[in-house]
């Protein structure tokens, strides 16, 4: 029998390498346990969440309760599905009933929910184990997570603001997380941890008991190290919540994404048939040169499965889209903290810059957020038309590496222009926000300096199922995804 005390090692720590459905295989046939297998990850997280710092909070009880419960649950044939004992992460903005849910942030020091946000809930019920709260940047306003480390290269950045998500499945200190993605929040820091993320399309995936950053630019989102995880996980999360009023309605189909991507794998040219756009514009063109190589190469790997790769021009100015964004997220951000209680009547516990936002985001006239919510419908109708033209799009995630920790606030260079470091790192995914279409993260090479490289692969308004196809059949032909950090 499995014992209760994680000191007793009876697996070897390299189980956690393994993917889901392996790890579904190994606790169905006996050969691995729910409980060993929770064991592990709470060793992992003792051994390097000192240095990584992914965790605010780790539910070691919690893990070996739910990884109990699996074991007798799958001993007596009840089967939850492929993630049934799977550990998992939840961001620190996700409400956990008796969980303390501080979204990174001294305002909420002491916050314990009564119930679960919708996520937590569908993660519960599929029979997940609960290793803890990832970090986040307070209130997921930025794009750094300190103080979390990048696994890669302890000296940089996470990214974030599922900073702490990202980290822990970089560390092998979890097999699945959850994120939140604003302007890029679950994207970014799946690039710089060379980890896969999703945004899945606004109001598949429930926000409900999520704290909120921009109520009309928050998408919940899975984090894994793999498209097919990412998949598994969204047929879990998808659906319709009557709680959250940006839910989208009932679909007839049942979600089917890891199914639909095994039949792919199966086929001789998997993505035959399908256009994928690549954004000449000058404004994603420019790039650190290791990450144009990186992308090239992948679309020639995606070329090479079937694809036909055409050159596009993204409608619009990107730039004053940029400032639109802005102007949609702080006026929205101000208003959700107003409407909490905890601004301004908490304004001291608020860390400077979040606090400086607020302030910024309660002085913007109503009438600069309706000329925003104005350019981004026509961004979002410009996006629709080009999107009849191809399937998808493929870019890169992030224009820059992660930055070292203690260079954030100089100023970073993109082709002849300056930009603060979040600004930078915000460039190519805050657009699919604005326009609410779905964006896959994935890794696709590495640097020089021995930190990975991001693909986007950006699709139609719920097609989910066409992204995750791109992703999963480039993943098949490359190894970057199976790559882990020598610290870890």
């Amino acid at each position: 029998m499995p014992t209760d005390n994680p000191s007793e090692q009876r697996v070897p720590d390299d189980v956690l390498e393994m993917s889901v459905a392996a790890l579904g295989r190994a606790l169905r046939d006996g050969s691995l346990s729910p409980v060993d297998l929770a064991e592990a990850a709470l060793r992992r997280i003792d051994a390097l969440d000192e240095q990584v710092r992914a965790f605010v909070t780790v539910t070691r009880e919690r893990a070996l309760d739910d990884a109990r419960q699996a074991e007798r649950e799958l001993r007596a044939g009840h089967d939850r599905g492929p993630l049934h004992g799977i550990p998992l992460a939840l961001k620190d903005l996700v409400a956990t009933r008796g969980i303390r849910t501080t979204a990174g942030s001294q305002v909420l020091a002491d916050y314990i929910p009564d119930e679960d946000a919708a996520v937590a809930e569908r993660m519960a019920a599929a029979g997940t184990v609960l290793l803890g709260k990832s970090r986040t940047h307070e209130f997921a306003y930025g794009t750094f997570t300190r103080p979390t480390a990048n696994p890669w290269d302890l000296e940089r950045i996470p990214g974030g603001s599922s900073g702490g998500s990202a980290a822990a499945l970089a560390s092998r200190m979890c097999s699945l997380a959850i994120g939140t993605d604003t302007g890029g929040s679950i994207r970014i820091p799946a690039a710089c941890c060379g980890v896969t993320g999703l945004k899945p399309t606004y109001g598949l995936v429930s926000a409900s008991g999520i704290i909120p950053l921009s109520w009309s630019l928050d998408h919940p989102g899975p984090l894994a190290r793999s498209v097919g995880d990412c998949a598994v996980m969204l047929d879990v999360l998808a659906g319709y919540d009557s709680r959250d009023p940006a839910s989208l309605p009932d679909s007839s189909a049942t979600p089917a994404y890891a199914a639909a991507l095994k039949q792919s794998a199966a086929e001789s040219a998997p993505l035959a048939g399908l256009r994928i756009g690549a954004p000449e514009d000058d404004y994603f063109t420019v790039a650190e040169p290791e990450i144009g190589a990186a992308v090239r190469a992948a679309l020639l790997t995606l070329e090479g499965l079937g694809a036909q790769i055409e050159p596009v021009r993204l409608p619009g100015e990107l730039a004053g889209l940029f400032r639109a964004y802005r102007g949609v997220q702080m006026p929205e951000a101000t208003a959700a903290h107003i409407e909490a209680g905890w601004w301004p009547a908490r304004a001291e516990a608020y860390s400077p810059t979040v606090r400086s936002r607020l302030e910024m985001g309660g002085q913007l006239p109503a009438t600069d957020y309706i000329q925003a919510q104005r350019l981004r419908r026509a961004w979002s109708q410009g996006m629709r038309v080009l999107m009849q033209r191809v399937d998808a799009l493929a870019l890169p995630t992030l224009p820059i590496l992660p930055p070292r920790i203690d260079q954030l606030d100089q100023p970073v260079r993109i082709g002849n222009s300056d930009f603060d470091a979040s600004s930078a790192l915000l460039r190519f995914t805050f657009p699919f926000n604005m326009s609410g279409q779905p964006a896959l993260s994935l890794p696709c090479g590495f640097a020089t300096a021995g930190v990975p490289i991001g693909l986007q692969v950006v699709g139609r308004h719920l097609d989910e199922a066409t992204v995750l196809r791109i992703g999963h059949a480039y993943q098949q032909m490359t190894d970057w995804h199976l790559r882990r950090p020598t610290s870890a």
